[in-house]
């Protein structure tokens, strides 16, 4: 492996390109436009973009790891029968007891899923590298730190502008509190910890590279761009768009990366040759129209069903031949069903990169490099 290849994932160019490159440039936005941004509400074409064409989709593109892949498909069999059905009863139950604990449980599973992906990214840099020092700050105390700060912060803040499914779905410890004056100054100094716990991780690893040591450049400026990005987007901002915004494209880009990645690479591997540029080609389009068309569907449906909010882009598209649903149960089964592709992708995510047995592939696809 060419020594350069170790620091990077994919490539150096398509790790910056994509895995960096449009969180950067989302942040040179965002302090540009800063005046601009303060109380705007989300508009709809930044939610038809963001949110319907970046997280949404890659919750989908998951299915190329499982039930669209025959081989992974048996590999993971039960876990891939089972999860849907047993997502769907706890649904059911769940609803009816309360749509708000629904919701609630939803948004903690969200969060566990986009720190868990955080890390597994660092992992797998870690793999790449073949990185097995120790250190005497690891990179996922880094990582957790990192993201789980600031939603600490989010739960204590009053005047947090954003949730992240529906109002009031993070538990209001701030309300436990009151009008405690103190929690101000509190935050203040975690504020200074938290930059100074990473500014010190940052220098030992730079140290032990300087000492010869393998430290991959692709991991270091992944913990640092998560950092930023929720410290930020959640801390420093408090806005919907910007947190929104910069979490999902910070998530869902790479993510679609990786599973193209791993097809590609998985192709190259059965076959002994690296495919065709045709054959990349021709997959990327089938991913990304396969996923868009799905997201596509999936919010119509959530939209014409249960919200009504944005008929003005979905109807120009099909237009809406059912009513909004009104009747509890009719109301409770159709948010069943259509949370499960969310919940069948974070179930799934936690089984199909794991370097086991069933997945011979994730091994090979990542501990190798092509030049």
């Amino acid at each position: 492996m060419n020594s350069e290849h170790k620091h990077w994932l994919f490539s150096r160019g398509m790790d910056i390109l994509i895995l960096f490159m449009p969180v950067w440039l989302l942040w040179v936005f965002f302090f540009v436009f800063a005046d601009q941004l303060e109380g705007l509400n989300f508009p709809l074409w930044m939610w038809v973009v963001f949110i319907l064409g970046i997280d949404v989709s890659h919750v989908w593109s998951s299915l190329f790891r499982s039930y669209g892949d025959r081989e992974e498909f048996r590999a993971q069999r039960k876990m891939l029968i089972f999860a849907p059905i047993l997502a769907f009863a706890i649904s059911l139950a769940l609803l009816s007891y309360s749509h708000l604990l629904f919701w609630r449980i939803m948004a903690y599973l969200a969060v566990f899923h986009f720190i868990k992906q955080q890390y597994g990214f660092v992992a797998l840099y870690k793999y790449r590298c073949g990185e097995r020092r120790s250190q005497r700050i690891k990179d996922k105390w880094v990582i957790y730190l990192a993201t789980i700060y600031p939603v600490i912060y989010w739960h204590f803040h009053a005047g947090a502008r954003f949730n992240w499914f529906v109002e009031n779905d993070f538990l209001p410890l701030h309300s436990l509190l009151g009008s405690a004056t103190w929690i101000p100054l509190v935050f203040q100094v975690l504020n200074v910890v938290y930059w100074l716990f990473i500014a010190a991780w940052l220098f030992l690893e730079l140290k032990a590279r300087a000492g010869g040591a393998v430290v991959p450049t692709g991991k270091i400026l992944w913990v640092l761009t998560t950092a930023f990005n929720w410290w930020f987007g959640i801390v420093y901002f408090n806005s919907d768009i910007v947190f929104s915004v910069s979490n999902v494209v910070a998530h869902g880009i790479p993510y679609l990366a990786l599973i193209y990645y791993y097809r590609v690479r998985k192709q190259g591997i059965s076959r002994q040759e690296l495919p065709s540029l045709f054959f990349r080609l021709r997959w990327i389009f089938i991913l990304l129209g396969t996923v868009l068309f799905a997201a596509l569907v999936e919010e119509y449906f959530w939209d014409m069903l249960i919200y009504r909010e944005r008929g003005s882009f979905f109807e120009t598209v099909f237009p809406y031949h059912w009513q909004q649903l009104k009747d509890n149960v009719a109301v409770i089964i159709a948010i069943a069903l259509l949370a499960l592709p969310q919940q069948v992708h974070y179930v799934m995510d936690g089984f199909i990169w794991k370097m086991n047995g069933r997945n011979p592939y994730v091994k090979s696809v990542f501990g190798k490099h092509e030049s």
